[in-house]
């Protein structure tokens, strides 16, 4: 195996790892959810915890793709936000990672894990949760299928 078939093959197994925890962690939300349909104050705080989670195992699989394909994370105050935007745009011979629907998608995910790690939970609006709750498992659904499509597609050819 050549070196570049090695790495590919590599960052492809890597995705596909990360791929099986957000499946978990729709899984676990989804079994939360059924057992728990009304929230209370106490249940927002979990159900933003299982959106944190779905928002950090997104952003492993940018980083680990940054780190490879593209010599690094951005640096800079918002590298975060920048790291996702990258992940929409063909950068180079590596083609996005997201469609531009996507991006826009885990945007909202992205802006409420920073509200999550900078708030107390009891701050947290239950209106926001319910609403990113409510979408979450389309949202994580249609992410594992692009990241699939970039595995299969583009990391293959």
């Amino acid at each position: 195996m050549k070196k570049d078939e090695a790495l590919l093959a590599r960052i492809s197994a890597e995705i596909a790892a990360e791929l099986g925890n957000v499946r978990k962690v729709k899984k676990e939300f989804s079994d939360f959810r059924k057992k728990y349909p009304i929230s209370d104050r106490h249940l927002i705080r979990a159900q933003a915890s299982y959106l944190e989670d779905f928002y950090n195992a997104c952003e492993k699989i940018f980083r680990f793709v940054a780190e490879e394909l593209n010599g690094g994370v951005p640096k800079g105050e918002n590298w975060h936000k920048t790291l996702l935007y990258d992940m929409s745009l063909q950068i180079g011979k590596r083609p996005a990672l997201l469609s531009s629907r996507m991006y826009e998608e885990l945007r909202n995910y992205l802006g409420f894990r920073h509200i999550v790690r900078h708030i107390y939970g009891f701050s947290l609006d239950p209106g926001r949760v319910e609403k990113l709750s409510d979408l979450f498992p389309a949202i994580a659904n249609r992410f594992c299928r692009e990241m699939e499509e970039f595995i299969h597609g583009s990391l293959r050819n």
